[in-house]
């Protein structure tokens, strides 16, 4: 349910929500230990793992979404294969580090997945997370608006069950890598800038995850509205061409 939002969305995604999502590499990087061996899993179109072969590790990263693979392949010289948790197409204690860059947001059970990082993991390596917390953001802010202004109507997300969600929050992630048997050294958040041109923005709002949902959902008569709206809406994010929101992010380090 979850992983059918981000199916045939790939390049969109990679001009838009992938930069925005590429904003924890420094944080990521971080945490792990120079000249590891790293799995970066749910890679999306490979920005983490470019910057992570760049940084000097040995780099291997899945995605379930063969768009994903290809974009991600292209991008450097990790080897990219389709595969996503919590199966994973590795043998045990395969890798010095794992990176889950806001993917246990994105999965349709949270838990198994979790659970499917800790066996790839070596004994002390380390697991690296990151998820969107539960306020909105401010990129969502300005979506909203545009919804609001526009009469908009406001379709039934996809949602999980909540035996199967988790708290979107810094102790909430923690709390599921511990669920899966880790040791949770650190749970805290981290905050960028994301600057992206409008034209990119507004390519991912209107075609990828919940935003892309909202959008489909309204009449030509309401989509022309929100699009003639947006560059007045946006005004308070421009920053000469571009348009820059301060985020955050979840993020959790644990140990195997």
């Amino acid at each position: 349910m979850a992983e059918a939002l981000w199916t045939d969305v790939a390049a969109t995604y990679d001009r838009s929500f992938a930069t925005l999502c590429a904003g924890t590499t420094g944080t990521l990087l971080d945490r792990v230990p120079p000249g590891s061996r790293v799995l970066d899993v749910g890679c999306g179109s490979g920005h983490v793992a470019a910057s992570l072969v760049a940084a000097g590790h040995v780099v291997h990263a899945v995605d379930p979404d063969p768009q994903m693979v290809a974009l991600a392949t292209s991008r450097s010289a990790a080897d990219v294969r389709p595969g996503g948790l919590p199966d994973l197409p590795y043998d045990d204690a395969s890798f010095d580090a794992v990176v889950a860059n806001f993917v246990l947001n994105h999965v349709d059970d949270p838990r198994a997945a979790a659970r499917g990082i800790a066996p790839v993991t070596r004994a002390g390596g380390h697991v690296v997370a990151s998820i969107w917390p539960a306020f909105p953001p401010p990129q969502a802010t300005l979506w909203n608006a545009l919804l609001d202004d526009a009469g908009a109507a406001r379709p039934t997300m996809p949602r999980l069950a909540p035996e199967l969600d988790f708290e979107r929050s810094p102790e909430g992630l923690g709390g599921l890598l511990a669920e899966a048997g880790l040791d949770v050294a650190e749970v805290g958040t981290t905050e960028w800038d994301w600057r992206v041109r409008p034209d990119d923005f507004w390519a991912g709002v209107t075609t990828v995850g919940n935003f892309g949902v909202a959008w489909a959902a309204q009449s030509t008569d309401v989509q022309e509205h929100m699009r003639a709206a947006f560059a007045e809406a946006a005004t308070p994010w421009r920053d000469g061409e571009d348009l820059v929101f301060t985020v955050r992010a979840a993020m959790a380090h644990a140990t195997a």
